[in-house]
């Protein structure tokens, strides 16, 4: 007999799933589908893995976003069914978390034109995605204008006209509903950080997280100009590239820069050869592209913020190279060794031979003279954790156009890092090498820490919170307030997409514990993640990023004082 099928729980369900061991005859007897063959083969090629695991990426036809909606809802259908049948209740999809938390924002919060960004994955097939675009809030509950655009791997949907509506209660939860969508719509769950900033994830079978920032309308009616730094993470089936520098640009025309490549654990540093914006084509948003030698181009599409600020959805359809990216404006060049200089807080994601998002590093290093003179971190690579790992010593060098090459050494292992200076406050970082793990495709940011007192009293508020990863071979998203009540006591009010199925489990309590360098370790009770622990670095006493420490989970994010 088969072993699966009297197991009807969604975890032992999804295991069924990996081992491929769930048959067209048990599902039958569930009677979730007909006993016609081609109807139980339709049935497996969208619930199968193959042996991939979630994390493994599926190649999909051009015909993926004009089939994947129906095909997810029949999905979370199945496994919401499944979970009631073995526990016997299941999962609620709601809007918001219940409201128990404080604040006066509403739907006059949400006012303006907003650029969004999101990256995740199909949760019932492991396929990752990325959608980028801009929405028109009216601050009156409706979203009245806007254009989405997704892809993933050669598939793509691009310039979809959209609309909506959307609900936020006083504490800065709620929820954005689009229609006209690459996927025909997306529900959104969201926390305020300020009326210029929201957090986001997917909120229906879809997991991804992700960011909304509101856009100046003095910026989006040109090509950008100026000095910037860059970054972007793509992934083409299981190859992932990380790509870090710095270009300038004359009303989108390239002048001059430099980039260095992580492919699949790969370094290298090529010849930038040109970086080009096109001339907006509405709402801030166009077309551009890069040259890295020996002529491999790479294409984008470009939302621009602010002029500071910009987002990059990457359109490589010929490399099947799905991704997003993001450019920040470099002030205070000529840089020295002298530019990097204090504690610097670090978070990054990043991909090894195992799969997709399968490393999540957090920490701090002090730098000073050329010098890494202290520092730590805290890591989850495959499920595994490593704890308040020491940063023993290393060194850096500072080029004049900002990048810095550093090393950083600890029990663990020699850690190669490459960051690109976006100011002596900021850096975009990439992984050159990693001893403790040659495969790893690692980017992130780096940001100099605002103060150096802190202390149980001095994180005290209520903090918008965005997450996501998996838990531990399916992906998982969270996002919603976490209270600090400046005494050690916690309060999470979150709501959860657990591979497609959205619940809000309520307030969870637990406590912290903040030491002197900024490292803040949190304990929530019945954390809807495997357990209950999480670290934080703190880059201020108002915001900082965030790790889920548990064996099997892979789970990182950032943390901001709502305001």
């Amino acid at each position: 007999m088969n072993a699966c099928r009297p197991v009807i729980k969604a975890h032992y369900f999804r295991t069924c799933l990996r081992s491929g061991e769930l048959d067209s005859n048990f599902l039958h007897q569930l009677g979730l589908v007909e006993q016609n063959p081609s109807h139980s083969q339709n049935l497996r090629r969208l619930l199968t893995l193959k042996g991939v695991g979630l994390k493994g990426v599926m190649r999909t036809s051009p015909a993926f976003f004009t089939a994947k909606r129906s095909l997810l809802g029949l999905g979370l259908f199945i496994i919401v069914l499944i979970f009631t049948l073995g526990c016997g209740a299941g999962a609620g999809i709601h809007g918001v978390p219940p409201n128990t938390s404080t604040g006066n924002y509403s739907n006059a919060s949400l006012k303006g034109s907003y650029v969004y960004q999101l990256s995740g994955n199909v949760s019932t097939g492991g396929a990752s995605y990325q959608e980028s675009g801009v929405f028109i809030a009216d601050g009156n509950g409706h979203i009245t204008g806007g254009v989405d655009d997704a892809t993933q791997g050669t598939a793509s949907s691009i310039g979809n006209t959209i609309s909506g509506t959307y609900a936020i209660a006083n504490d800065g939860t709620g929820t954005i509903s689009l229609t006209g969508t690459a996927f025909t719509s997306a529900s959104l769950a969201v926390t305020l950080v300020s009326s210029a900033k929201a957090y986001l994830i997917e909120a229906d079978p879809l997991n991804a997280a992700g960011v909304a920032e509101l856009q100046s309308a003095s910026a989006i009616g040109a090509a950008p100009t100026g000095t910037f730094v860059f970054k972007t993470h793509t992934s083409a089936g299981q190859i992932s590239t990380s790509t870090v520098g710095q270009f300038t640009v004359s009303t989108g025309n390239f002048q001059s820069g430099s980039v260095d490549v992580n492919k699949a654990g790969s370094f290298s540093s090529p010849t930038l050869s040109n970086f080009t914006f096109n001339a907006p084509i509405s709402n801030g948003r166009g077309t551009g592209s890069y040259t890295e030698s020996p002529g491999s181009i790479s294409s984008f599409y470009y939302y621009i913020v602010d002029s500071n600020n910009i987002r990059l959805l990457s359109t490589d359809f010929i490399l099947n190279a799905g991704g997003i990216g993001r450019v920040e404006l470099q002030s205070a060049g000529p840089f020295s060794t002298s530019s990097l200089a204090g504690s610097y807080v670090f978070g990054s994601k990043g991909d090894d031979n195992f799969g997709l998002n399968s490393v999540n590093t957090v920490g701090v290093f002090a730098a000073s003279g050329g010098n890494i003179t202290s520092g730590a971190f805290d890591s989850v690579e495959d499920g595994t954790p490593l704890t308040d790992i020491s940063i023993t010593g290393g060194t850096y060098q500072v080029a004049t156009n900002g990048r810095v090459a550093a090393t950083l050494t600890s029990s663990v292992g020699t850690m190669n890092q490459i960051l690109w200076m976006v100011s002596p406050t900021r850096a975009f970082s990439i992984t050159a090498s990693d001893t403790s793990d040659i495969s790893l495709t690692q980017d992130g940011t780096a940001d100099l820490q605002q103060t150096t007192a802190f202390s149980n009293s001095s994180i005290n508020g209520q903090f918008a919170l965005v997450m996501h990863g998996f838990n531990p071979t399916v992906a998982i998203d969270r996002v919603g307030t976490l209270q600090w009540d400046g005494s050690g006591n916690l309060k999470l009010n979150e709501l959860v997409n657990d591979s497609g199925v959205v619940s809000t489990p309520g307030v969870l309590t637990g406590t912290y514990s903040v030491a002197a360098t900024g490292r803040v370790t949190g304990t929530i009770n019945g954390l809807s993640a495997n357990s209950n622990d999480m670290v934080f670095y703190m880059i201020s006493n108002a915001s900082g990023n965030v790790l889920q420490e548990d064996a099997n989970t892979e789970l990182s994010g950032t943390t901001e004082l709502q305001h």
